[in-house]
């Protein structure tokens, strides 16, 4: 038995891409993230200081959409590896990174990457 905490739909501008245009301008990227614990460490009090900081799951977030990356792959799994290192008695990490309106030569909506993992890597 588990329970997740998740941030769902973080909004960036970043400058992650292959082109030097990407890295230029931007882009809009949207981050869902979800960490799973054991059923054992729900706090069971209304007590902040027991519970995962969601604050700190954000903060892992937002400082890799910082740091301009030639690919998605490579955002996704820096922040997947530094949310394992920020709750480590997490059981699933979960990292999705979208990239709105890629540049593939034809309409979409999004690009995406997904990692996730029962254990660090």
């Amino acid at each position: 038995m588990s329970y997740e905490i998740k941030l769902e739909e973080l909004e960036f501008h970043a400058f992650h891409g292959v082109h030097d245009y990407e890295q230029q301008a931007g882009n809009t990227f949207i981050l869902d993230l979800c960490v799973r614990f054991p059923l054992s460490r729900l706090p069971l009090e209304d007590n902040i200081d027991k519970a995962p900081d969601y604050t700190i799951l954000y903060q892992v977030a937002a400082e890799e959409m910082k740091t301009a990356s030639k690919l998605l792959e490579t955002v996704a799994l820096s922040i997947h590896k530094k949310t394992w290192k920020s709750f480590p008695e997490a059981i699933h990490v979960r990292v999705s990174i979208r990239k709105l309106n890629p540049p593939i030569g034809a309409p979409c909506k999004a690009s995406a990457v997904v990692i996730q993992s029962e254990e660090p890597f």
